[in-house]
């Protein structure tokens, strides 16, 4: 237990996420342990190296993946906590981050399942954000969350236990006050986040053909609900994509900006709607439409299912939903009719 303790303990230490209680306690291990004490030299010192490799990388990873026995039969899951580093340096940062992903997992089997902290949370709350509307909610442990329209969140009116835990569908963008001893997780159908204190946008609406995670600034950890052991993580400035919510087949690439000289929040494509604008870049027609539902309130139907793949850029902030279809008939042919809140496409 008490080398157990050792490595969760010199894991936040060099993530810089360790409490000044936690410090004492770090301070005194090492006093009473060589073997305890060689292990946070080589480690801190490596973390210091100004030129690492992929290959000192690999073997630090190895070397800590032996020392450390993660007990069983318990399925185990791994706590992952945000680097608050100069993201430039990330070859280094993956060593520290393959350390805390094993120290974690083997402390975490010491933790009580978290539906035992579910126990213990107050009322759960419901809020509803219908099409064409956003929300904002600020929690009581100080999280700030906005809403996308048609999205659904549940949360307790106060958290207790070890875990902050809410329960998503549809899109929201996070920004978690930072608390190392309560991780932020949020759950959805298909995934769960996890978090300490970070910013980036989750999009879970169902009837999209794909997932979206975007990240802003922090470091999340994403577990797929198929595939519980494979930890995910996600740095700054990336995008997870689920094509197929049927798999656990994804991929992570840059976040997207619509002017590429311009690498400011307010030009990230994935966050425009928070400035209620639609923008989109090389999108297909069918896509657009899903997002301009939510926009303005409305329902898209095609009657002719090849207009579904025509492919626009551009942006748009107070327009009516007749001026983005008029300007979109300009590069592509087609003719559209409304009936009351539905507009046909054909």
């Amino acid at each position: 237990m008490t080398d157990q303790r050792f490595t969760e303990l010199l894991g936040k230490r060099l993530a810089g996420e360790i409490s000044p209680k936690e410090l004492i306690e770090l301070k005194e291990l090492l006093s009473k342990s060589a073997d305890h004490r060689n292990e946070y030299e080589n480690l801190t010192s490596y973390f210091n190296d100004e030129n690492p490799t992929s290959n000192n990388i690999h073997s630090v990873f190895e070397k800590i993946k032996g020392s450390i026995t993660i007990p069983g039969p318990k399925p185990v899951q791994n706590i992952e906590e945000p680097i608050k580093r100069n993201f430039t340096i990330w070859y280094r940062i993956a060593a520290v981050i393959a350390f805390c992903i094993c120290s974690f997992a083997a402390y975490q089997f010491f933790l009580s399942d978290n539906n035992a902290d579910n126990k213990h949370v107050g009322d759960w709350k419901v809020l509803q954000t219908p099409g064409k509307d956003k929300s904002k909610i600020f929690l009581e442990d100080g999280t700030q969350i906005s809403l996308n329209s048609n999205t659904q969140l549940k949360y307790p009116a106060s958290f207790k236990g070890k875990n902050r835990e809410v329960y998503l569908t549809g899109e929201a963008f996070f920004d978690v006050k930072k608390d190392p001893e309560h991780p932020f997780i949020i759950h959805t159908r298909h995934m769960s986040i996890k978090v300490l204190g970070t910013a980036f946008d989750v999009k879970v609406y169902e009837n999209d053909s794909f997932i979206e995670t975007t990240l802003v600034r922090g470091l999340i950890q994403i577990t797929m609900n198929n595939k519980p052991a494979e930890k995910i993580i996600l740095k700054p400035k990336e995008k997870f994509t689920l094509a197929d919510k049927n798999n656990v087949n994804y991929t992570i690439t840059p976040i997207t900006y619509y002017n590429s000289l311009d690498s400011t929040n307010n030009n990230l494509m994935e966050t425009s709607w928070l400035n209620d604008k639609l923008v989109f870049k090389n999108q297909t027609f069918a896509s657009i439409a899903r997002n301009a539902e939510r926009k303005y309130g409305v329902e898209i139907r095609f009657r002719d299912e090849q207009k579904k793949n025509y492919t626009f850029t551009g942006k748009f902030e107070k327009e009516s939903i007749d001026e983005l279809l008029n300007a979109l008939r300009y590069i592509e042919n087609f003719h559209y009719k409304k009936e009351g809140n539905i507009i046909y496409i054909y």
